[in-house]
């Protein structure tokens, strides 16, 4: 290390900085990434009892990302790895405490020895068992890691209490639920550690160097987020605040607030202020964590500082004089290179004007040749390159003519889709024309009876009126019996397809259960009592799914049993064939109310159709009757107005069919012009992809003449080109004997002047330096090196004990709960706080 840098890292203050550079910086810096503090997630009593503490998983899931994306952990290979849950209320107040230990069996162990002062505990993620004498624990882990957890009532060794201001007055988390105005929010953190170290003979009482991470997820209506000692990320779905604290760093350290300067803080506590609208506060959660397990101490060791400081002194005093013998001897040197140097000129100016004169002329001829070398040694490339644009050319233009082929077919076929459908939608003209022309032939009919029953003196004329009307009648009476045929059998068509349907999906359901049955899964269920058969179906999947949830251990117990007897079935395989089967069922469901409410629509429909099949034929005997009573209407008025009577009622049945086959016609075709539309946008540009093929060929097949036009020329091309070389070959080949006794005149010369040059610069700085350096020596002598040594042995000596002996104590402090002998250990706290939900009706 050199001297200036040494002397840099011992001033005054910098093992002050270098500690709470580190600890602040590396705890909470871009990474707290606390890789196993929710490894153990799969304990579902830890997750219960959380998720009903702060309210929302979710948001508890969120915050715990943000904390864990905060912290950055060092290599971590402790044999336990032990998280305690501390659920805590609003304010702070611990109510329950549930500790999850990881013991790893790195050597594949049968058994595993442990200690642990908890009570009720339980494996939580296997079935492996242990015996207990006193705190030890035996587990037959058969070559397995263990996870179990259980509870503690012991105090944690960090404490935090949360405070609650509204507008500068405290107030209570359950008063502060849905107010507005000035919140502010403070916890502060108390380290309840206390560890005696001794450090080169001397006792040090410090405590264990934690840090508290808090993370607060805010409701809506947060604005102006300040915090002190953290930050706030704000987006526009949420809020989130991140703060920290090293509680009791500062008295283990014996360090003031003068101490530190204006861009190093040890913060032990953090507070956050916002102007809120209806405060809620959804989750809110704490990391503790010892700054030993996530800060790696290794070559930090202030034993070795005293032999170093020794060295420093006795280096310092061979320099000093070492730096005035050399000023002196530098003198001399530069005197005799002076003189040396003056006569040394002349004879090198002249040697430079001749090899200058012959270098422009040679370098001139071999820029030529080089430059028709690199052209000579490139048409090997020019040939291989002309070659492949030909072949890609051709290509080009036989993929061309494919794509022209290729469009004319889709273009041709989309024509003869519009033909079609324009023709559907004309037809749909004639059909409503056909519509139109029964029902005027309906109203003509009934103006013609009541015309006949004016009296006897138009009978004649009314007659044939009606013969004439009969005949219209006639043919309007086939058309809509032959429409209601159509009417009928489309209903019939429809209802069976509904009826179907429901079934269709039942037996698809049944056949996707099929795998869960195979795996005698209907006949666990109907073991367990869930279900009365031996198969799991459509009928009784959403009773198997909802039994699964709602008897998750016992299932798993279970599945597990299975799984033993046939490894190919995985628990997942299972639990999410029943929650498809059950999704089905739900689609099932749907599917026939869908056609039982659909059923009132076709039966309207079918009784619509039945209406004009009865029109039909009424009007069909209507207009038989009629026939009769026109060759009858000479014979008797009482006939005739016998026969326009009945006439009269077929003519209403008549209207009222008619008038419904209309009121259909419009739905009819509203959707064939949709599809007329969406046929003429099909085709609308087929005449710009046709031309823009035809085009696109014939450039592609221009292209492939050309390049093999440019193929053809490339020899004489090349043939050129190699005879510039060869000449520019011959006029450089003696460049080199023209050069070489110039060269070596200059290089002798040069080289001469050069290295005068240099000695005689080199020895004025030399002796420039050597005395700058000797009277520095002193100067740094007697200010430096002797105020380091003062600095050191009057307040930096005590520091660096206090230093060593927090980091011993980090180091000691291993698990909350208990460590079995010979074990190493590492602890995470996470305090997990009650969430304060907005009152909808709370005073603003």
């Amino acid at each position: 290390m050199k001297l200036p840098e040494l002397k840099e890292k011992l001033k005054s203050k910098y093992i002050v900085r270098v500690v709470a550079g580190v600890l602040t910086i590396a705890l909470v810096g871009t990474g707290i990434g606390a890789t196993a503090v929710f490894a153990e997630k799969n304990s579902t009593a830890v997750t219960a009892e959380a998720d009903s503490t702060t309210g929302s998983s979710k948001d508890a899931d969120d915050i715990a990302d943000k904390l864990m994306d905060s912290v950055s952990l060092k290599d971590n290979d402790a044999d336990k790895d032990e998280s305690v849950y501390l659920i805590s209320d609003a304010n702070g107040n611990v109510n329950k405490t549930i500790v999850v230990d990881h013991l790893k069996n790195k050597d594949k162990k049968d058994t595993l020895d442990d200690a642990s002062n908890l009570s009720d505990i339980e494996n939580v993620k296997g079935k492996e068992k242990f015996t207990q004498s006193g705190d030890k624990l035996t587990w037959q882990a058969g070559g397995k890691d263990i996870y179990y957890q259980g509870t503690a009532t012991e105090e944690p060794p960090v404490t935090q209490k949360v405070t609650y201001y509204l507008d500068g007055k405290e107030i209570s988390p359950e008063d502060l639920a849905g107010k507005s105005g000035k919140v502010k929010i403070r916890f502060d953190y108390t380290n309840t550690t206390s560890y005696t170290e001794t450090v080169n003979g001397e006792k040090q009482t410090v405590s264990v160097p934690f840090a508290a991470i808090t993370g607060l997820v805010l409701g809506d209506g947060f604005e102006n987020i300040e915090v002190t000692n953290g930050k706030a990320e704000v987006s526009n779905s949420s809020s989130v605040v991140l703060g920290y604290a090293l509680p009791g760093l500062k008295d283990s350290l014996g360090i003031k607030d003068g101490d530190l300067d204006g861009d190093v803080n040890i913060p032990e506590y953090m507070e956050m202020t916002a102007d809120v609208e209806n405060f809620s506060m959804p989750a809110a959660m704490t990391f503790v964590v010892n700054a030993s397990d996530y800060v790696s101490t290794d070559g930090i060791d202030t034993s070795d500082l005293d032999d170093m400081i020794n060295d420093l002194k006795d280096a310092s005093t061979q320099l000093q004089d070492g730096s005035k013998t050399l000023a002196e001897g530098t003198d001399t040197l530069a005197d005799g290179l002076s003189t040396l140097q003056s006569k040394l000129g002349t004879f090198a100016s002249g040697v430079g004007t001749l090899q200058s004169g012959l270098k422009t002329y040679t370098d001139g001829v071999s820029t030529l040749s080089g430059g028709l070398n690199t052209l000579g040694n490139s048409t090997g490339a020019l040939v291989s390159g002309a070659d492949k644009l030909n072949s890609g050319a051709g290509q080009l233009a036989s993929g061309s003519a494919t794509l022209k082929d290729g469009l004319k077919t889709y273009t041709d076929g989309a024509s003869q889709l519009n033909t079609g459908l324009n023709q559907l939608n004309d037809n749909t003209g004639s059909l409503a024309t056909g519509v139109t022309s029964l029902n005027d032939g309906a109203k003509t009919l009934s103006d013609g009876i009541n015309a006949a029953n004016k009296g006897a003196a138009g009978v004649s004329a009314g007659a044939a009126q009606l013969k004439t009307s009969i005949d219209t009648a006639k043919t309007g009476a086939d058309s809509l019996a032959a429409g209601a045929k159509q009417v009928d059998e489309g209903v019939g068509q429809l209802t069976q397809s509904l009826s179907d349907m429901p079934e269709t999906i039942k037996t698809n359901i049944n056949k996707s259960l099929e795998p869960l049955n195979e795996l005698n899964v209907g006949t666990l269920f109907k073991t367990l009592g869930y279900i009365d058969t031996d198969k799991i179906t459509a009928d009784n999947v959403s009773a198997a799914a909802d039994a699964a949830v709602n008897n998750a251990g016992d299932i798993i117990d279970a599945l597990t049993n299975m799984q033993n007897q046939n490894p190919s079935a995985t628990y997942n395989q299972i639990l999410v064939g029943l929650s498809q089967g059950k999704g089905a069922v739900s689609v099932y469901s749907a599917v026939n109310q869908s056609v039982t409410d659909s059923a009132s629509t076709v039966q309207a429909l079918k009784d619509g159709s039945a209406k004009v099949s009865d029109g039909a034929s009424s009007l069909d005997a209507g207009l038989g009757q009629l026939s009769d009573g026109a060759s009858e209407l000479s014979s008797g008025a009482s006939d005739l107005a016998k026969g326009t009577t009945q006439l009269a009622t077929g003519a209403t049945e008549l209207q009222t069919g008619t008038q419904s086959l209309a009121d259909k016609l419009p739905e009819l075709t509203k959707g064939i012009t949709s599809l007329v539309n969406g046929s003429n946008e099909l085709v609308k540009n087929n005449d710009t992809l046709n031309v823009g093929a035809t085009a696109l060929n014939a450039g592609a097949s221009q292209l492939s003449a050309g390049t093999q036009s440019l193929m053809n020329s490339v020899p004489t091309l090349t043939s050129g080109i190699k005879q510039l070389v060869d000449g520019s070959n011959t006029l450089v080949a003696n460049n080199a004997q023209l050069n070489s006794g110039a060269s070596q005149l200059a290089d002798g010369t040069n080289q001469i002047v050069s290295g005068v040059d240099q000695l005689t610069t080199g020895s004025k700085t030399l002796s420039e330096g050597a005395h700058t350096l000797a009277d520095g020596m002193v100067q740094f002598n007697e200010e430096g090196i002797n105020k380091i040594l003062d600095a050191y042995n009057g307040d930096l000596k005590p520091f660096t004990n206090k230093l060593q002996a927090v980091i011993d104590a980090g180091e000691e402090y291993q698990t909350y709960s208990a460590i079995a002998d010979g074990q190493t250990g590492s602890v995470k706290f996470i305090y997990k706080l009650a969430s304060i939900d907005a009152k909808a009706d709370s005073d603003k």
